[in-house]
């Protein structure tokens, strides 16, 4: 398992063409798709959905590396800035809550 991990990773960091600081960030995120996908030795079950017995959605899946936007507070803005910044998507947040940029 550690080899797939590590390949994946790899992959997908070199697909988003990081630099080897964010390999940390790839591994994690590697983690958290597989941990979310179906698992043969469990009759193609996601094993998100076997552990807490519930249904797991998938819809704020994003591409690693992708560009997104980040919309901006309105206390850390005037009325001539820009409403959004452009960051990187590198990752989940914890508790299953946000995106790690």
């Amino acid at each position: 398992m550690n080899k797939t991990l590590n390949e994946r990773a790899k992959s997908m960091r070199i697909h988003a063409r990081l630099p080897k600081i964010f390999w940390a960030d790839a591994m994690s995120t590697t983690t958290y798709l597989i941990n979310r996908g179906p698992s043969v030795p469990i009759g193609f079950k996601i094993l998100e959905e076997e552990w807490k017995s519930k249904d797991v959605s998938l819809s704020h899946l994003k591409v690693f590396g992708c560009v997104s936007y980040v919309r901006v507070r309105d206390v850390d803005k005037d009325k001539l800035d820009p409403k959004a910044r452009k960051y990187i998507f590198i990752g989940y947040g914890t508790n299953d809550m946000g995106y790690h940029f």
